[in-house]
């Protein structure tokens, strides 16, 4: 096991060297124009290589920014459209009709293949029967692609009618429900076989609730991977500092930080069988992303 070290500013790991780090697909990256300020396409691409990523699935505020890895990267890069259609999008997304239209613009032209990130807050909103959240919905059904959901809740009840009602739609689940633990989270999981769950972000200097701060799992998760072995994924989501959404003074920096995000997956993963960890951090997404693997439009990448 890695040694890891937390403090006030996140997370700092011991990195192996490249000839170590077996390739790794992350399911859950953004590049967003606060964070383009800062780290260039070709930049963020380069920090994914030097962890052999060797698959990536981006969403972009706006969703063009996302374009501009795929550019800069390849086919492994898989952008996704996201509701957030201008630099405050996630405050207002669900009021715009427009979301729907640009949606299914983004979706015809071949150059999307998911929608998503998607935040709903318990409390706070919006609600799963607003009109842009079923629009797109019945996007993500209609053109058969998977619907990145972000939710927030003390409960895995929040989210368990909606992916019940939608069981032709998959549902990558951000975050593992953010903070649920694993008793919740295998419940939701159970009820819904169309939901396949992620694990970005559960590092200790953001939701946490996961590994202890040595890089430990509690045997209760290590229960859960083995009980659905082909439907946990992981990625790094490098946004960076928590909590700093839409500050204009403050550009986001979570790219310098996609190296001891990522360890922090490989750390937990290595206490895991070594069939069940490839799984994981390899094969599940890539059996989750063959509608674009399995196209010309897509590939894992090779150099």
């Amino acid at each position: 096991m890695r040694p890891l070290v937390f403090g006030v500013l996140g997370l700092v790991l011991a990195a192996p060297s490249f000839a170590e780090k077996a390739p790794f697909a992350d399911v859950h990256l953004h590049y967003n124009w606060d964070q383009e300020e800062v780290t260039t396409p070709q930049e963020a691409i380069d920090r994914l290589k030097a962890n052999n990523v060797v698959l990536g699935v981006v969403s972009g505020t706006p969703s063009e920014r996302a374009l501009k890895l795929r550019k800069a990267g390849g086919k492994w890069i898989v952008p996704f459209f996201s509701p957030y259609i201008h630099h405050r999008g996630r405050a207002d997304w669900f009021t715009d009709p427009k979301v729907v239209d640009r949606a299914r613009e983004a979706l015809d032209s071949g150059r999307f293949f998911g929608i998503g990130e998607a935040h709903f807050i318990a409390g706070v909103g919006p609600s799963f029967h607003n009109e842009v959240v079923q629009g797109l919905l019945d996007l993500a059904r209609e053109y058969d692609v998977p619907f990145l959901i972000h939710t927030e809740s003390s409960s895995h009840e929040y989210f368990e009618p909606v992916c019940r009602q939608n069981p032709e739609i998959r549902f990558q689940w951000a975050h593992a429900g953010a903070r649920l633990g694993p008793e919740e989270v295998g419940s939701l999981m159970e009820a819904c076989p169309n939901v396949w769950t992620e694990l970005s972000a559960r590092d200790p200097g953001r939701y946490g609730y996961f590994a202890d701060a040595d890089g430990s799992l509690d045997q209760s998760w290590i229960e859960l991977f083995n009980r659905f072995p082909d439907r946990f994924m992981t990625g790094a989501d490098p946004v960076w500092p928590p909590g700093s959404l839409y500050r204009w003074d403050v550009a986001d920096t979570g790219w310098d930080r996609v190296g001891q995000f990522l360890d922090f997956h490989r750390n937990w993963l290595d206490q895991l069988p070594s069939e069940l960890a490839r799984k994981i951090r390899l094969e599940n997404p890539k059996r989750f992303y063959a509608y674009v693997l399995d196209t010309p439009a897509g590939n894992l990448r090779a150099d």
